[in-house]
């Protein structure tokens, strides 16, 4: 049985940042996480992706994967490309820098624009300073710099 967006909203919600602090043996935050992933496949991205770069955001600094089951929920759902845009320009994290470079190394017909919001992120008030750097960095990397 598949839970409302509203149930796994409230699971998400109650994830702490010492949830997925691995010097702590009892973190288990990326299970719990992944599972939650896994149920939010069955909901559309429209419901999904606000729920999970609002973990993002709100988990700016812990470790959530590399990629990560966020990553892999939001590829695999078509479509949530404007929610990346929408939070880099809310609140940038490390995280969805470095999903908006996976976008630019697919060489798309937007990558102008990707380029530009990575530009932003470099100076935005509301990154933290590694995200800036991340923004920086692929700047670099895709000879944007």
């Amino acid at each position: 049985m598949t839970r409302s967006t509203s149930d796994i909203a409230a699971a998400l919600d109650s994830l702490r940042a010492s949830d997925f602090d691995f010097m702590q043996s009892d973190a288990d935050g990326i299970d719990r996480l992944q599972d939650l992933c896994e149920e939010l496949k069955a909901h559309s991205v429209r419901d999904a992706a606000p729920l999970l770069f609002g973990l993002l955001e709100r988990l700016d600094g812990s470790d959530l994967g590399s990629p990560g089951p966020i990553v892999h929920t939001l590829e695999s759902m078509s479509g949530y490309e404007p929610f990346l845009a929408e939070s880099l320009s809310r609140k940038p994290t490390a995280l969805s820098v470095w999903m908006a470079n996976r976008i630019l190394n697919a060489r798309r017909p937007d990558r102008v624009e990707w380029l530009a919001r990575l530009k932003c992120v470099a100076s935005s008030p509301t990154a933290s300073s590694e995200a800036k750097a991340e923004a920086q960095e692929f700047l670099v990397f895709q000879n944007e710099a």
